[in-house]
């Protein structure tokens, strides 16, 4: 189940003190001091990991374009946080030239569709995720994907999505505790509701693939650190988070480090979120809820 002269496959390690690893995608279109500038504050900032895609076309991946010029700025950049790049895989039974395509400063790939030989001996340093379109497409990734990608709008319900990948995973003869879950989706957090709005509706991308509200993480810190959790408790260990084109983007990214702040011993794959606990005898504040979870088709999202 992997290519001789390769490392096991394994999830990447979850930082201490961190309920998933945080990554933010950063667009290649932009121009190459504003790639840099953000790589350096999210390097600063603790952000685990910096994703360089061309930001309009995330949602059509076949049309990603070169991202070596973005890499090698971003790169040297970056002192802590491993650099990831969106590559367009092969075509289905194409010849492999991955490693020949990879910018030399790249630690990590996220490739679009289904290629062969994605895991050869040559990119063994690369770690290798592939977005996943269908989950029928999922066996065929076994053997070579360290990790797939769940684009929130192709699965709005990531928790369910990631439970199907995980017992797929099982059935095709891979350990499930050896592939790691992404997700690709839609970020905007403020200090209110309304700055979250603000940032969020003239988004171009955020308006062709679904508003964060509904397909990713949005609100206040405390509502985002919630639907972090949220996910953190159907497996899903990385996250990459396409922000907002606003102009105090950097504003973002310092808010967005503390939503995955929190320990994970206490959360297992899978299992439903326990109720909020009552409030103390004689509290006046608030009244008392039913403390049950908030459900949008099917998710056990609160």
């Amino acid at each position: 189940m992997n290519a001789p002269g390769n490392p096991p496959f394994a999830p990447p390690p979850i930082p201490a003190g961190r309920l998933a690893r945080l990554g933010v995608v950063l667009d290649i279109a932009a121009p190459l001091d504003v790639v840099q500038r953000l790589a350096i504050l999210c390097d600063r900032a603790g952000i685990d990991a910096v994703w360089l895609a061309d930001r309009l076309h995330i949602d059509r991946p076949g049309e990603w374009l070169d991202a070596s010029a973005a890499a090698a700025v971003a790169g040297a950049a970056c002192a802590r946080a491993r650099l990831g790049v969106a590559v367009a895989s092969t075509p289905h039974g194409g010849e492999n030239d991955l490693p020949s395509r990879a910018p030399a400063a790249a630690q990590e790939l996220m490739l679009s569709g289904i290629g062969a030989g994605l895991r050869t001996v040559d990119s063994a340093p690369l770690r290798v995720s592939v977005i996943l379109d269908d989950p029928d497409d999922l066996q065929a990734l076994l053997d070579e994907a360290d990790d797939v990608v769940l684009p929130s709008w192709r699965f709005p319900d990531l928790e369910t999505a990631a439970d199907e990948v995980r017992a797929r995973a099982r059935d095709g003869g891979r350990d499930p505790t050896t592939l790691g879950v992404a997700v690709l989706l839609p970020v905007s957090i403020g200090r209110t509701q309304a700055e979250a709005e603000a940032r969020a509706d003239p988004d171009e991308l955020f308006a062709r693939i679904g508003h964060p509200d509904e397909y990713g993480i949005f609100g206040t810190l405390e509502e985002c650190q919630d639907r972090v959790i949220a996910l953190r408790h159907a497996g899903i260990s990385d996250l990459r988070c396409m922000l907002p084109a606003t102009e105090d983007l950097h504003d973002v990214i310092a808010q967005l480090t503390a939503i995955t702040i929190g320990s994970t011993d206490v959360l297992v794959p899978g299992s439903l979120r326990s109720s909020a606990p009552p409030p103390p005898v004689g509290w006046g504040g608030r009244r008392e809820t039913s403390g049950a979870p908030r459900v949008s088709g099917g998710s056990r999202r609160r």
